[in-house]
């Protein structure tokens, strides 16, 4: 069983793969391939670097404009998960619901890929998952404990 052009597309779009995204989306606009074709198909293009760097440098796709970042919180060990466009962003969010400054802030996108349990719910999913069922941004995720995949939701 193969790959369609149209899966390595949409998963590319789906886990931020700007690159990946951006260069296959070169090769159908430019009818070198189509979405029904085999993946195969995308390593036998001979691609426009320079149009690609363009198309991502403008972002045409608009991936990756919501990112993962994670606050250290003034708690030691805990650290705090937001999504949002920007550290300042999440830092404001942060503030502003808990009263405190962050520690450190950090863009963690390594954390988007593991099964996190949230405690309210015992549901469990990716963050990936999680983000595609949010409306608004910058949002507040939950609070989690170093090294442990458990996000609690905190109050004030």
């Amino acid at each position: 069983m193969s790959v369609s052009v149209k899966e390595v597309f949409d998963l590319a779009v789906e886990l931020d793969l700007d690159k990946l995204a951006h260069r296959v989306y070169w090769a159908l606009t430019q009818q070198k391939a189509s979405l029904t074709d085999s993946s195969d198909k995308l390593t036998t293009i001979q691609y426009d670097e320079d149009a690609i760097e363009s198309l991502i440098e403008k972002n045409s796709l608009g991936i990756g404009r919501v990112k993962l970042f994670v606050i250290q919180t003034s708690k030691p060990g805990w650290y705090a998960f937001y999504f949002a466009q920007s550290g300042l962003e999440a830092s404001s969010l942060h503030s502003g619901m808990f009263n405190e400054k962050p520690t450190s802030i950090v863009n963690a996108p390594r954390l988007m890929i593991p099964l996190m349990t949230f405690a309210e719910t015992g549901v469990e999913m990716n963050l990936y998952e999680r983000r595609k069922k949010l409306i608004e941004f910058p949002a507040y995720i939950g609070h989690a404990e170093a090294g442990k995949h458990v996000l609690y939701k905190m109050r004030r």
